[in-house]
């Protein structure tokens, strides 16, 4: 009876032991709904090293607006801050409720500096009014910046780190863009996008195919010390500032064709270890800038319809 009694309090120990130890881990959590009950509470959301247990959808808040007979709004209207957290579950800023789709529209700013997505990430077709920040960031699954509209100053995504998919398609950037050091593991595409400020791509990484294709860059775009392991398609791009593509590493297939370059482009000390195709593209400025450029076979350079002009006479230009 006595051993029995020992073993029973053992167990009861034991029991308790375990039931600390998950109580301490909930004490680190913090679940979406307590989060969205802030947002509804008109309440700024400020979290800092926690651990979002569950899905967090950003169309639950309770401020509705309908627009259309197809679409809603939800409208967060406090600053949102996430400061070193992990999100355990995935994070949407958009859904459908019955006939109509929701998107979401952030009034202030929008920060998930050295947050730690486990599951995907779907910001698409949402709005921020404020300056963005995802400074370090790293996305395990998909990251979707689909149909985005940031109209904040800037938009850190500095150091960001994607091992999967990552999509910033059609999106409009209204002030700067900061994708410094950004590291991409898979097939990566700003597609259609439309970058209003500076947009710095400098020391990119990107291991996947990369696809800035029909891109608007309406000032200066930095790829500096950029390397394309997996290949880069620009096609029908414009590019009204100055290009720096200058001490590049293209390793892929690199295909830059159909393209307008209004300002001065540099490819100097840049190194092209596969097929460098410029075809069809107009450098207004004159030609680029290429001292120190490597392309590693001739054979595969091609500049076919390839057009230069001078700024101050684009005579040539026009009657070709």
């Amino acid at each position: 009876m006595k051993r029995i009694v020992i073993v029973f309090a053992t167990i009861l120990l034991f029991t308790a032991g375990c039931q600390g130890r998950t109580e301490s881990n909930t004490n680190n959590g913090i679940s979406p709904s307590a989060i969205l009950k802030s947002i509804d509470r008109g309440k700024p959301v400020v979290v800092s090293n926690k651990i979002i247990t569950g899905d967090l959808d950003f169309t639950s808040v309770k401020s509705r607006t309908i627009y259309s007979s197809s679409g809603e709004t939800a409208g967060i209207g406090v600053p949102v801050t996430f400061l070193n957290c992990i999100f355990m579950g995935s994070v949407s800023c958009n859904s459908v409720n019955g006939n109509r789709s929701v998107n979401t529209r952030f009034e202030s700013t929008l920060t998930f500096e050295a947050c730690d997505f486990r599951k995907d990430a779907d910001f698409s077709n949402s709005t921020v009014t404020g300056d963005v920040n995802f400074t370090e960031a790293v996305f395990r699954e998909k990251a979707s910046f689909n149909n985005i509209h940031f109209y904040g100053k800037v938009s850190w995504f500095t150091g960001i780190q994607a091992e999967q998919a990552f999509s910033m398609q059609e999106a409009l950037i209204n002030g700067s863009a900061d994708f410094f050091k950004a590291s991409f593991a898979g097939k990566t595409s700003f597609q259609g996008s439309d970058f209003r400020g500076t947009a710095r791509f400098s020391n990119l990484d990107c291991v996947g195919r990369c696809d800035f294709s029909l891109v608007r860059f309406r000032d200066d775009a930095q790829f500096s010390y950029a390397r394309f392991a997996g290949g880069l398609s620009i096609l029908d791009s414009r590019f009204s500032g100055t290009t720096f593509l200058n001490n590049a590493g293209f390793d892929g297939q690199t295909i830059i064709s159909g393209c307008i370059f209004n300002g001065m482009v540099s490819f100097e000390k840049s190194a092209a270890t596969s097929g460098f195709d410029l075809s069809n593209s107009y450098f207004m400025n004159g030609r680029p800038k290429t001292g120190g450029l490597m392309i590693s076979d001739l054979t595969k350079l091609n500049t076919s319809g390839t057009k230069f002009a001078d700024p101050n006479d684009l005579t040539p230009l026009i009657a070709e």
